[in-house]
């Protein structure tokens, strides 16, 4: 295997445009849309024989909460007439010093006020919502026995609130009244839903959303999340719904026919594990990994650090890994991007592929894993000889024959500039720097939608081949297709392909988690 060492050759520059990738739903459909395509052919697991009809779900919440929620629920039964032209990614991010960090998310609706954007419906951009139920395309709907919706009382809340304690302490408090909740859910449901629905009240998160504590905040939602994650038997995935969403009092950036279209995609892949659509020009034996660097809260050592790896197939069947905490010195190392031990790397990438392979119960053929750092080797670096670990976990768990490719994703200097238009450049554009390194943007102009889908101007990705065979464009293309593999959304496209889009997230969450408690391994947990 080939191994590449920096080398500036500017001049082999040269621009070219990406097709934007297909994706495949039911009847074999091929589309660049996931609306589109839902709406003419439907779920692809129709066809490989995954598909559920029914999503049972359950609501923890003060008796209005809930009221509202099943309110809220049951417009989706309907059509709804698109009103507005927005569809923002989801997650828009960047990456800085190995860890990704958000610049736009999906929890940020309010970001941006709806009188300043552009309300001239685009139906391609954002077509009418065709209604979920068996009936309709999705042939799915959502069903709520309400045995298994468990009710806090508001009184209870309001008197916690209302106490004369720190705001630690009423968030501790409020947390615990959704935690027992949750585990009276586990241990008591006749039949178990397949998703559980937590509604907070507006009270509640207006006062206690984000705490101040010394040097961090205390996040709400992220530490609740953790909090059931930690829970005995917690195995029924969660979605948190604000009050002010269901009842229609909280700014939005998108109408309602698009919250339902996410919303749609979202709990269904969530609750069932069936898979709205795939990837239909990447390889059925490839395993893509993605690994980043998350910064560990801590007020007595702040050079800790951890790994999150995130490995995938073009199926978009996710499983996330968290590795052990290190400490990154960046005056020893003289780099602040911090990098793996040989150890490290090779304990990492042992314990992804052995899990992978165990649970997809099939052997890929070929490796690609995606870093957020330059990989080193030992002639850099032999404490951090990262580029021999990582060959010697696959090899030895794959065989000597299997293929991969060790690859940089970083956030780009170099800004392209187009000459003509009102508009960015178009997305899947990418600057060849030399044969192993370009400039490629997942996001920008999309010529489908005649019009730029985002809130900021695009940035380029930094790519950088460090060792394997596949050439610049190939490896640029399945990046750009693995920006469609967000299932948290029916976005046409995020910013970072999925193998590193959700390590903020992760790393938000897990930092909340005890010790003791081993984080969920399934994508969907953290969605």
């Amino acid at each position: 295997m080939k191994v590449r060492h920096k080398l500036n050759l500017y001049g082999l520059m040269k621009i070219e445009l990406l097709p934007e990738p297909k994706i495949e739903f039911a009847d074999d459909f091929l589309c660049d849309d996931p609306k589109m395509g839902i709406s003419v052919s439907g779920f692809y697991s129709l066809t490989n024989n995954s598909h559920r009809s029914e999503i049972h779900y359950a609501c923890i919440g003060t008796k209005r909460n809930i009221q509202d929620l099943q309110d809220w629920l049951s417009q989706f039964q309907y059509p709804i007439k698109a009103t507005s032209s927005e569809s923002i990614p989801g997650e828009e991010a960047e990456i800085e010093e190995g860890e990704v960090n958000t610049i736009f998310s999906d929890e940020d609706f309010d970001a941006v006020e709806r009188e300043d954007l552009d309300n001239v419906v685009n139906k391609k951009l954002n077509p009418d919502f065709p209604g979920f139920t068996k009936e309709s395309i999705f042939q799915c709907e959502l069903l709520n026995d309400s045995a298994n919706n468990i009710n806090i009382k508001s009184s209870v809340v309001n008197r916690t609130l209302e106490e004369k304690a720190t705001k630690l302490e009423k968030l501790d408090q409020v947390i615990n009244y959704y935690v027992s909740a949750y585990e009276e859910l586990v241990d008591s449901c006749i039949t178990k839903p397949d998703i559980c629905f937590l509604v907070i009240p507006t009270d509640v998160f207006k006062k206690l959303s984000s705490i101040p504590k010394g040097k961090q905040h205390i996040n709400f939602r992220r530490k609740l999340k953790a909090e059931l994650m930690a829970c005995k038997e917690s195995n029924i995935p969660i979605q948190i719904i604000l009050e002010d969403t269901i009842r229609g009092q909280k700014k939005q950036l998108q109408d309602l026919s698009m919250i339902a279209w996410n919303f749609a995609v979202a709990q269904y892949y969530k609750t069932s594990n069936c898979i709205p659509w795939v990837l239909n020009e990447v390889d059925k034996d490839t395993c893509f990994i993605g690994i980043s660097f998350h910064r560990v809260i801590n007020s007595k050592n702040n050079q800790l650090r951890s790994t999150i790896a995130q490995a995938f197939n073009r199926e978009g069947k996710g499983l996330i890994f968290v590795g052990k905490q290190f400490e990154w010195n960046s005056r020893k190392t003289k780099s602040s991007a911090p990098h793996l031990s040989y150890e490290y790397a090779k304990d990492l990438i042992k314990n992804v592929l052995k899990h992978y392979t165990q649970v997809n119960k099939h052997t890929p053929r070929r490796i690609v894993v995606h870093k957020t750092t330059d990989f080193w080797d030992s002639f850099t670096n032999k404490e951090y000889a990262e580029i021999e670990g990582i060959e010697y976990a696959i090899k030895e768990e794959l065989g000597d024959d299997v293929e991969f490719d060790l690859v940089t994703i970083k956030s780009s200097k170099i800004n392209l500039l187009r000459t003509i238009g009102k508009y960015p450049v178009i997305r899947g554009s990418l600057l060849h720097i030399d044969d192993f390194e370009g400039v490629l943007y997942t996001t920008g102009y999309v010529p489908y939608y005649e019009t730029f889908p985002g809130v900021h101007m695009p940035h380029g990705l930094s790519i950088e081949i460090f060792s394997g065979e596949s050439t610049l464009r190939e490896i640029c293309k399945e990046i750009l297709a693995l920006t469609k593999l967000n299932f948290n959304n029916c976005n046409y496209y995020s910013s970072l392909p999925i193998t590193l889009l959700f390590a903020k997230k992760v790393g938000e969450i897990i930092q909340y988690l005890p010790e003791s408690v081993n984080p969920p391994d399934r994508y969907y947990y953290y969605m």
